[in-house]
């Protein structure tokens, strides 16, 4: 295989546990794997540009859409926990990585699946990175639920797309979105058009179920949750995190031996660049 075709992104679907799951992949086959969850209500297509480089690097990078956002069916059964995702992941990772352990890459969403993953079936993965993974206390977890997600059922006048872009332009620069001032912005920056317009149609892609694996993140997000993992992990404190605050609290919490910290920077090209040669020098088993 060439290298250019090795590190090309190709689509793939599968049938896994009854659910229709769809994925990004780029790299050969016989590659370590290393899979790439995303945070909510996105898909793997955040990754997609990032694929290739993971490739060149060595890996089989595979950016897998959770049931029920990008083009991944939902599940069957209403999400009540993020243990619900786990029958279709495991099944992914079986017919497709050839009992292989991977490293799962793990982002706010995507960090509390794989660490509800890695709690529940430890000798299915190798390694876990995990990024905007925090710690929430009963009070915050109450307030967030309640006001984080708003309906974005279809409305005759169509006001629904235009709270879908309310979401995606404060989620990009507050944290909560809900509280667009000063003393709750993370980034000075505001995003175009464009983005907006790409995180909107995700929110609307997704459905009125858009929440599902969002609001058990949230309630997923305990310092126990992280602490309880026996697998080797890496928490990524993100200097430009939404969330920052919540990670350091995480942080600072006493970390069994098998947990390690990684600092990256702010800007996007840096922080990848910190990211992929952690990534590269994890010991191979």
């Amino acid at each position: 295989m060439s290298a250019e075709a090795s590190t090309a992104v190709e689509r793939h679907v599968a049938r896994c546990a009854g659910v229709r799951l769809h994925w990004r992949e780029a790299g050969a086959a016989g590659a370590p794997p290393l899979v790439l969850l995303h945070p909510s209500p996105r898909s793997g297509a955040m990754y997609e540009s990032w694929l290739p480089r993971l490739a060149a690097l060595g890996f089989r990078a595979c950016a897998l859409d959770t049931p029920g956002y990008g083009a991944s069916d939902a599940l069957p059964q209403p999400v009540t926990h993020l243990q619900d995702y786990l029958p279709v992941l495991r099944a992914w990772a079986r017919q497709q990585l050839g009992g292989a352990r991977p490293v799962v890459y793990g982002s706010a969403t995507g960090a509390q699946l794989a660490i509800a993953w890695g709690r529940a079936h430890a000798d299915d993965l190798r390694h876990l990175v995990l990024d905007n993974a925090a710690h929430f206390d009963d009070a915050e977890r109450a307030t967030l639920l309640a006001r984080y997600f708003p309906d974005l059922r279809p409305r005759a006048d169509g006001s629904h797309f235009r709270l879908a872009w309310t979401l995606a332009t404060q989620m990009a620069q507050f944290f909560p979105w809900y509280e667009a001032n000063e003393a709750h912005r993370f980034s000075i920056r505001v995003p175009d058009a464009a983005e907006v317009h790409a995180s909107a149609m995700e929110f609307l892609a997704a459905g009125p179920g858009y929440a599902d694996a969002y609001r058990a993140a949230f309630e997923h997000e305990r310092a126990a949750n992280v602490l309880g993992l026996t697998l080797p992990t890496t928490l990524l404190r993100w200097a430009g995190s939404p969330i920052l605050p919540h990670v350091d609290r995480l942080l600072a919490e006493p970390r069994p031996a098998n947990i390690g910290v990684l600092h990256t920077p702010a800007p996007q090209s840096e922080r990848l660049a910190v990211i992929e040669a952690h990534l590269v020098a994890l010991p191979a088993t």
